[in-house]
Order: C-alpha cells, then sequence, then structure tokens
C-alpha cells in the first residue's frame, strides 16, 4: 500500500471537509469537492489506498468533530467517490459515472432512514413535512433575533401548501443535487487525472464532447405528459422526473457553451467563470433549453452519422 498518497489525501480530504465549518460559504463551497482526494486516492494507487483514506479520514473527524460528522463524510462523500472511482475504473460513460456517484449515498442513506421511520412508525413524507415546519420556524426566530424582521414575516408566511408539495419534490431535489455533486467530482477529478496521468483519464469523454443518450428525451416527454394530468400523484411523479432530466440537460447545455468557449480560444479560468456566472443568473433556463435542442440540432457535431447502405 502507498501510505504516503494514502496520508496526503486523507489531510486534503480532512481539510476540505472541515473548510464548511471553518470558512464561511467559500469553505461550503470547497466541502462540495470533499470526494475528489478520495476519487484520485482510489483511481491514480488502487482500490485499497482509497478505502484506506476514506477509513482514516473518517477516524480523523470523528476525532474532531463527532459521530455526526464522520457519518456524512463516510456515508455521503465517501459513498459518492467509491462510485465515482469504480466507474472511472470500468471506463464507464461519463453520465452513468454521475449516476453511480450520486444515486449511490442516496441509495444507502435513503434506506437506512426509511427502515428507521417505519421502525419508529412514523411516515417518511410526514417526516419531512414535520422537519420543514421545524426548519422554518427556526429560521423565521433566527432573523428575527438578528432584526430582520420582514424577512422573519416572509419566512412565516410560507404556507402548508408549499410545505406540503416541497416534501413531495424533496426526493427529486435530494437525487438531482446528489447527481449534480457527482458529476462536478468526476469532472475536477478527470481534469486533474488527465494532467498527471493521460494514459489513465483516456476512453472518457470531455465536458465541451459529451451529451446525454438521446433516447432519455422520452424520458422529459414522459415526465411532462405526467405533470399535466389531474391526479396529484401522477403530477408529483412528473416534477420529480423533470427536475432530474433539468440537470441532465442543464449539463448538455453547459457542454455547448463549454465547446464554442474552447473554439473562442477562451482560456480555462474565464471559462469556468463565464459558465460559473451564466448557471448562477435566470439564463440558466436558457442553457437547459440549449441542451435540448441539441438533441436534434448536434451544434458540436458529436453525434457518430446513421450509416446508409
Amino acid at each position: 500500500m502507498n501510505f504516503r498518497a494514502v496520508f496526503f489525501a486523507t489531510l486534503q480530504t480532512t481539510g476540505l471537509f472541515a473548510s464548511a465549518f471553518i470558512i464561511p460559504l467559500l469553505g461550503q463551497m470547497l466541502a462540495l469537492i470533499t470526494p475528489v482526494p478520495l476519487i484520485l486516492a482510489s483511481v491514480r494507487y488502487g482500490r485499497r489506498e482509497g478505502l484506506a483514506t476514506l477509513g482514516a479520514s473518517s477516524v480523523l473527524v470523528l476525532a474532531l468533530g463527532g459521530w455526526q460528522a464522520a457519518a456524512v463524510l463516510l456515508f455521503s462523500f465517501g459513498l459518492i467517490a467509491i462510485g465515482i472511482a469504480e466507474g472511472m475504473r470500468r471506463q464507464m460513460r461519463p453520465e452513468k459515472i454521475a449516476l453511480l456517484g450520486g444515486l449511490l449515498p442516496i441509495a444507502v442513506v435513503g434506506a437506512i432512514i426509511v427502515f428507521y421511520l417505519v421502525r419508529v412508525g412514523k411516515n417518511p413524507i410526514g417526516a419531512v413535512e414535520e422537519y420543514l415546519r421545524e426548519s422554518i420556524a427556526e429560521a423565521a426566530a433566527l432573523y428575527t433575533r438578528m432584526g430582520l424582521a420582514d424577512t422573519a414575516v416572509m419566512i412565516k408566511s410560507l404556507s402548508d401548501s408549499f410545505v406540503h408539495y416541497l416534501a413531495r419534490l424533496m426526493a427529486g431535489i435530494t437525487i438531482a443535487t446528489s447527481v449534480m455533486q457527482a458529476a462536478f467530482c468526476y469532472g475536477v477529478s478527470r481534469t486533474i487525472i488527465s494532467r498527471k496521468d493521460p494514459a489513465q483519464a483516456a476512453g472518457q469523454a470531455p465536458l465541451a464532447a459529451w451529451h446525454a443518450p438521446d433516447a432519455w428525451v422520452w424520458g422529459l416527454i414522459a415526465a411532462l405528459a405526467l405533470v399535466v394530468l389531474p391526479n396529484e400523484t401522477a403530477r408529483i411523479a412528473g416534477w420529480n422526473l423533470a427536475i432530474l432530466f433539468a440537470v441532465v440537460y442543464l449539463a448538455q447545455g453547459t457542454a455547448v457553451v463549454e465547446h464554442f468557449l474552447r473554439r473562442g480560444h477562451v482560456g480555462p479560468f474565464m471559462r469556468g467563470l463565464i459558465i460559473v456566472l451564466i448557471l448562477a443568473l435566470p439564463s440558466i433556463v436558457f442553457v437547459i433549453t440549449l441542451g435540448i435542442v441539441d438533441i436534434w440540432a448536434d451544434f458540436r457535431k458529436v453525434r457518430t452519422p446513421v450509416q446508409t447502405p
């Protein structure tokens, strides 16, 4: 085992995770890439090194921040890293790697939570509604203590209908967020690996050339069809699916933007800055639309043409 690699990867993982509690805002953003050192250790040095890094980081976080922080690192960031690293070793397509990394912690943590709630006799949806109401009350109280009475009143005015629908859309929001984080961590990891050891990144398409399987558009069409049905259960299912497909075509639209920025010889830093600004503004809707239109327009000419006999 490469103990030197494990040692440094453990320090990097723990430092990124701890930054969320030490540095306001920026630290929380840095914490999102906590899986990256774990992925690099696993892909570059081996599965044993990756698991050893995760174990050592979890023990260190346990000693510094308690069992709850260690559980978050192990079952959230750790499982994302395991899924992505395994997908990269098997040279899966990027969308499969992101799905594997994003869905693995959701499946494990979701199963544990549902088992616990059922065991104590609580309805999972009801438990989420209760948590949201308590969070709204706590936020309103916090803003009141800060002297922001208008903001507190606005938060208190959130209706039961809002809580009702948010609780039922939490599945789609949670899965979409986890998959987005996994996709971002995969992109960062692939970039680092391709620069240090291009052979290990071979077979993985860069963002500028990536597109989702075209057949996935039927999933989006089915989701939108469910949304317009009169049945509430069908509408909720449709909205949850629509959230997931919005993330897919946001990624595809971002890939199109990245392609044209590269063609314009825009440097990596400016490309990243431009993309972040685009995604932070209402123009994000345009990017999603661009990703959907790209299915037929094929702006980058990255699809294999149909061979005629």
